[in-house]
Formats: C-alpha cells, structure tokens, sequence
C-alpha cells in the first residue's frame, strides 16, 4: 500500500495537484493509525485454526488488510479516474473496488480474520475514504470557482468596440 501511495502522490505532483498528493499520503496514513489503535482498544484475538493458511501476528479487530486496500485502491482510483473518460472512469473503480473485495476477504479464507473484522475494516477505509473524497471535492469547486473568477475578469479587460 506504501508503493500505490507514494506513487500516486508522485503522479499528483507531476501533475501539480499538490491537495491530492498530500490526500492520496495522509489518508492511507491515517486510517493504519486508525485502525492500529481500535485493534490496541479492541484487543480481539485471531481465528484459533489448525487448518488456517497463515499465521498472522497482533490483534484481529479490524483487519488491517481491509483497511489498507479499501483506502489505497479505492482511492488512488478516484483520484485518477476524474481525469479519465467516463467509461474508463467507471472501469477503474470498479476493478479497484473488485480487487479491494478479494483481498480483504481473503483475509477470512485464510484464517487470518473473522468475517466482522474484515467488515470493520472495509466501513473504516470507507469513512477514511469519504473524507478523502470530501477534501477533494472541495477542492475542486474551489479550482473551479477560481477559473470562473479569472475568466471574469479576463472578460472585462478586453477592449468595447
């Protein structure tokens, strides 16, 4: 999740969209923080399996995996995808959101998890991803309204004739 971060924070900068890079950062930051302290709060202990896949370390509530992916996939994708066509748009989120699903419930298949702690995991990515979403909107109307005052004012230097 660290690569797809710095990564898409990277492609923001080259793009000079400086508000994403510091989202597509902060955020998946963010929700690990969140989530290792629910775990540390929650104190659940993993699935007791002979028959788990692997044997996974720390507390169980909320997976951690979940999180991660819900925050890093889905949200690179709905940085990228507005520049995208709308067809190209939707594919994209929706093969984020595939790919989000598969491996957090992976996670339960494995034996890592129960299925309530991947759920929680995914409605704590989904929240961490909601406010992503929301500092991005803003930004853009705020790109937007600035554009429509420049052209405004363009507008009015041009000589009457």
């Amino acid at each position: 999740m660290t690569i797809i971060a710095a990564g898409s924070a990277c492609f923001a900068l080259i793009r000079r969209n400086v508000t994403a890079a510091a989202v597509l950062l902060v955020i998946p930051y963010a929700a690990t923080v969140s989530c290792n302290l629910i775990k540390g709060w929650a104190e659940r202990q993993r699935p007791a399996s002979d028959c788990a896949s692997i044997q996974a370390d720390g507390f169980s509530f909320p997976s951690g995996h979940a999180v991660g992916v819900t925050t890093g996939f889905l949200l690179a994708a709905l940085c990228f995808s507005s520049q995208m066509p709308r067809a190209v748009s939707a594919l994209m989120l929706f093969l984020a959101g595939l790919s989000a699903e598969l491996v957090a419930w992976s996670r339960v298949l494995l034996g890592a998890h129960f299925s309530v702690d991947v759920l929680a995991g995914q409605l704590l990515g989904a929240g961490w991803l909601a406010v992503a979403a929301l500092v991005l909107h803003r930004q853009s109307v705020r790109r937007l309204q600035r554009e429509a005052r420049q052209a405004g004012s363009n507008s009015l230097d041009e000589p009457v004739s």
